[in-house]
C-alpha cells in the first residue's frame, strides 16, 4: 500500500518508519527541511511538497496544533485537494474536536475517509509499535487504514464517530496530568519528611494507588458504591495526612471533593461515590 506521512517530528518519524518496516511504500513530507533530512537519513522516501503525496491510499498526519491540521487538509492545494477517493486520511494529532470535525466534514464532501486517531504514548512507544490509538470516524475508513495504524500501535480501537477519538484522548490527558501532579506531591512529601524516596516509590508501586482504574472505574460507571473503603475512612486519613505533612494543592482539591461527598450523606459509601460530586460540577458547567 502507498502510504503518505505528513509531519516527521518526534512522533511522526518513528511511526512512519514502523509503517515502512511493515512493508508499505511510505512517502513522507514535512515543512521543516531539517525534519525531512532526518527522515531521509533513516532511508525514508521524502517529498518537498504536499503534491508528492498524490496517489496515496492512506495518509497519516502528526502535527502540533489545530491550525496546522486545518491548513494541511483544507487550504487551497492542501491534502484534500491532492487525495482522490476512496483514499483515507488518519490524523494522529491531538487537536481541538471542533477543528477535526470541520476537516472531517470537508473530507466527507469529497468522498475522502477521515479519522481522528490520536495516539497515547511517547516516542519510545512509537518506536516500539506499542502506542494506543483511539479512533473516531467511519468504520469503513478504519477498516481501510487499520493495517497502517497497527504498524505502530499495540491497540487500535474505534470509539465512535468523528471527534470521539479526540474526546477520549483529552480525557486521558486530563487524567494523566492529575495523576502526575499527585505523584509529584507524593515525592516531595517523602523528600520533606526525610523518607527514603527510592524505597517509598517501590512500596507505593506495590500498593493500591497504581491500580485504581482496575479497582474503581467500572464500579463508578455502574454507580455501585458498595463499601470496600469508605468516604469517611478516607476523610480521616486525609486529615491525618494534612496534620503530618502540611497542606498539598492537588490533594487539597481531592479532599474538598471528598468532604462534599460526605456532606451529601455518602460518608458510609465506597470512595467511588466521589463521582456523584464530580458529576454535579460537570452538569453545572
Amino acid at each position: 500500500m502507498r502510504v503518505g506521512f505528513a509531519g516527521l517530528g518526534r512522533m511522526g518519524l518513528p511511526m512512519a518508519c514502523r509503517v515502512a518496516a511493515a512493508g508499505h511504500a511510505v512517502v513522507g513530507f514535512d515543512v521543516s527541511p531539517e525534519a525531512s533530512h532526518r527522515a531521509a537519513a533513516t532511508g525514508l522516501t521524502t517529498v518537498e511538497s504536499i503534491d508528492g503525496l498524490a496517489g496515496c491510499e492512506v495518509v497519516c498526519s502528526s502535527l502540533p496544533g489545530s491550525g496546522h491540521v486545518e491548513a494541511l487538509y483544507c487550504d487551497r492545494g492542501g491534502l484534500l485537494d491532492v487525495l482522490e477517493a476512496p483514499a483515507v486520511a488518519a490524523d494522529l494529532s491531538t487537536v481541538s474536536v471542533e477543528a477535526s470535525r470541520r476537516v472531517a466534514d470537508e473530507a466527507r464532501r469529497r468522498s475522502i475517509g477521515f479519522l481522528d486517531a490520536p495516539v497515547s504514548g511517547t516516542s519510545i512507544h512509537a518506536e516500539a509499535g506499542t502506542l494506543t490509538t483511539m479512533v473516531g470516524g467511519p468504520p469503513e475508513a478504519l477498516s481501510a487504514a487499520r493495517g497502517v495504524l497497527e504498524a505502530f500501535s499495540g491497540r487500535v480501537e474505534r470509539v465512535g464517530d468523528n471527534g470521539s477519538g479526540l474526546l477520549l484522548k483529552l480525557i486521558s490527558n486530563r487524567l494523566l496530568t492529575s495523576y502526575l501532579g499527585a505523584i509529584a506531591e507524593a515525592v516531595v512529601a517523602m523528600e520533606h519528611t526525610g523518607l527514603d524516596v527510592s524505597q517509598g516509590i517501590e512500596l507505593l508501586r506495590a500498593g493500591a494507588a497504581p491500580r485504581q482504574l482496575d479497582y474503581k472505574a467500572e464500579p463508578m460507571a455502574a454507580r455501585d458504591f458498595a463499601p470496600m473503603f469508605t468516604v469517611d475512612l478516607m476523610r480521616k486519613d486525609l486529615r491525618l495526612a494534612d496534620k503530618a505533612l502540611g497542606a498539598a494543592r492537588i490533594a487539597g482539591v481531592a479532599r474538598a471533593v471528598l468532604e462534599e461527598t460526605a456532606a451529601a450523606g455518602r460518608g458510609c459509601e465506597d470512595l467511588g461515590a466521589l463521582i456523584t460530586t464530580v458529576e454535579r460540577y460537570m452538569d453545572a458547567s
